[in-house]
């Protein structure tokens, strides 16, 4: 079977259908979508846009308000269209487009950070195993009705997602404060002696550390960027989640990945995610999900590739990863940011230097 991870099924074709249905002007002039449909539209422009967050949240209560009187969510949502609510006129193809939308939508959270950073989580129902325009492609009405009224969990919890954020928050921090740390390169900085601890061996010189320090510099630049630029989405890759695909299997099982084409700065978490690993780096978890969001960011941002991983020992030193190999290494990368910012312990230090 072939893998589930296509261009078609990445989240910024998602959001094109989600943004485009959602702006279709056929929709019900009615008590709350006459109001909340514009607000909708207005939050989807070329991505998220902050300042009309506020309307997922009206959605949602929209939802639990309307829904009792409506006779279910699902026909709640039907009732967007007008004439094509429960009883009405069978939906069309942008009808049943604009709920599978509101359905997105109605599961996607806007977290602020206490620093005022914000990631955008998209958490869709368990029950899917498609992208909700997608799955509802072509539905009847009772089948519509049978997916949106399962009541199944979102994929995140309100918990997962209060840590995801702090996470990103937390990779930020990290980020900024491996910058300050390499604004001093002189001989004997604390900058050189790190750089040299996880990019360098006793052959790599002073210059060669100075030379990759700039790199390493204009790539933390950009992640800091977008981990304070309000566009960062997190969301699982739902299409893989009952796929047999051998490498959709191993997807899923990862902490996440990125999709480096993707233009949108989508970061997907998957079942390693949450998972206690005695292998882990760091056995604390908040550390351990920061390095998460840095390790997957520095491929989004700076190209890197994962030659090797931090629990099987990354420390040039040691002889287990060639400099040149460290230095394109994301693992190297977010774990010189954690050791930068002060987030190691000595024996996490140990850990990723000569592994587990």
């Amino acid at each position: 079977m072939a893998s589930h991870v296509t261009r078609s099924n990445l989240f910024e074709t998602v959001y094109t259908a989600t943004a485009e249905a959602i702006r279709a002007k056929d929709f019900a002039r009615s008590d709350p979508w006459i109001m909340l449909m514009p607000r909708l539209a207005t939050l989807c422009a070329a991505h998220f846009e902050l300042t009309h967050a506020s309307a997922l949240d009206d959605l949602r209560k929209a939802s639990a308000d309307k829904a009792p009187k409506s006779g279910s969510y699902g026909k709640f949502l039907l009732s967007a269209n007008g004439s094509a609510a429960p009883g009405g006129t069978a939906p069309n193809a942008t009808q049943i487009a604009r709920v599978a939308a509101l359905e997105l939508l109605k599961h996607t959270y806007c977290h602020y950070t206490k620093g005022q950073e914000v990631v955008w989580i998209v958490a869709i129902p368990n029950n899917y195993h498609s992208w909700p325009h997608v799955e509802l492609a072509g539905a009847t009405v009772a089948t519509m009705l049978g997916k949106l009224d399962a009541g199944s969990p979102e994929r995140f919890s309100a918990a997962n997602r209060k840590d995801i954020a702090t996470a990103a928050q937390t990779g930020l921090a990290w980020t900024l404060k491996a910058l300050i740390a390499l604004d001093d390169l002189k001989a004997g900085s604390r900058a050189l002696t790190l750089l040299k601890r996880w990019f360098g061996n006793d052959s790599t010189t002073a210059g060669e550390l100075t030379t990759f320090a700039e790199k390493l510099r204009a790539g933390l630049r950009k992640i800091a960027n977008k981990l304070n630029g309000g566009t960062a989405v997190v969301t699982d890759f739902v299409p893989i989640r009952a796929s047999s695909d051998v490498n959709d299997a191993k997807a899923l099982a990862a902490n996440a990945f990125v999709i480096a084409a993707e233009k949108q700065d989508v970061i997907y978490i998957e079942q390693g995610f949450f998972s206690k690993n005695a292998g882990n780096v760091f056995q604390n978890d908040a550390r351990h999900w920061a390095r998460i969001m840095v390790h997957e960011m520095t491929h989004r941002e700076a190209a890197t590739v994962d030659k090797r991983y931090g629990w099987a020992g990354i420390a040039p030193s040691t002889g287990k990863i060639a400099p040149a190999d460290a230095m394109v290494n994301a693992d190297n990368w977010a774990i010189f940011v954690a050791d930068a910012a002060g987030a190691m312990t000595p024996t996490d230090i140990a850990r990723a230097s000569q592994g587990v």
